[in-house]
């Protein structure tokens, strides 16, 4: 049996901490600002990425790896004789996961296979986490992929966003939506769910207000069956880290302490929700709903 090589896109948001930990290959979307393309995570900061946004006055545009990097990959772990598993930003999200597949057409059938995350973020780096597990375990990798299917469903991604100005200048809300909550001090509670990313909840007033509405969703979701052994909290820039902390607090309460990664958003996923968004994220007992 071939051994397994796991390779992820850079919106799963992995610190260096953590793919040194689980081995996992990381293949960088592009960031473009002011008609200047980066590499996510490589060439451009979260942190950088926000203050060239002040200096230009310009949002910016994601796209997709380009296909050498996915060619280039998994070339290098087919030659060293390892079965591929690949999953990345949901397909219904960008499209990331079509260029992988183009590139893997030039590779012997059945040794590089696809797992659609449905997800971003930690979402992804919580299937991931999985997926090691049971390559640990000795599964086969037929096993993992449809192991790595089960967890997919009852992944629970969510976030409260700090401010809507992000949303509405990357085309995610339309102006009569932002103008009402800018009116009403808004921090929508985003849920992915089905590939899908959607607001749930839109909490009004204080964003205090709205983080409580998230510990909330966790601490109810806890009593229904969580898997505690890994929660995430995932913060973008440094307005998402106060608010970090404030989170590191209260569920330090509730499950080991030891088990919660504190985890920064990358550029890609920082463009589309703004600085101060904040997550958390864990692997369920049931299937993951929008409303649920």
């Amino acid at each position: 049996m071939r051994k397994i090589k796991l390779i992820t896109d850079s919106t799963a948001d992995l610190s260096n901490e953590l793919i040194e930990k689980y081995n996992i290959a990381v293949i960088p979307l592009t960031v473009t600002i002011a008609g200047h393309p980066y590499l996510d995570g490589i060439e451009l900061t979260t942190n950088r990425m926000f203050e060239l946004i002040e200096e230009t006055g310009e949002m910016p545009r994601s796209s997709a790896p380009a296909p050498t990097l996915f060619h280039d990959t998994f070339k290098k772990y087919i030659d060293e004789d390892y079965d591929i598993i690949f999953t990345g930003i949901a397909g219904s999200m960008s499209g990331t996961l079509n260029v992988a597949k183009m590139m893997a057409k030039s590779f012997p059938e059945g040794r590089i296979h696809f797992v659609d995350s449905e997800n971003l973020s930690s979402g992804i780096a919580l299937l991931l986490i999985n997926a090691d597990r049971m390559i640990k375990e000795g599964k086969t990798v037929e096993e993992v992929v449809a192991g790595m299917k089960d967890v997919r469903e009852r992944i629970r991604s969510q976030f409260i966003v700090e401010t809507i100005d992000y949303l509405y200048r990357g085309g995610r809300m339309t102006s009569a939506k932002f103008i009402l909550g800018k009116a009403l001090r808004a921090h929508p509670y985003i849920v992915v769910a089905n590939g899908k990313m959607d607001s749930a909840e839109l909490p009004k007033g204080k964003i205090k207000k709205a983080l409580k509405f998230q510990l909330k969703m966790f601490e109810k979701h806890l009593e229904e069956g969580i898997d505690t052994s890994t929660v995430f909290i995932t913060s973008s820039g440094v307005l998402g880290d106060e608010h970090a902390e404030y989170y590191l607090e209260e569920i330090s309460k509730l499950v080991p302490p030891e088990n919660i990664i504190l985890q920064k958003a990358g550029c890609v996923i920082s463009a589309h929700c703004g600085e101060g968004t904040i997550g958390i994220l864990y692997v369920r007992n049931v299937k993951n709903e929008l409303l649920n």
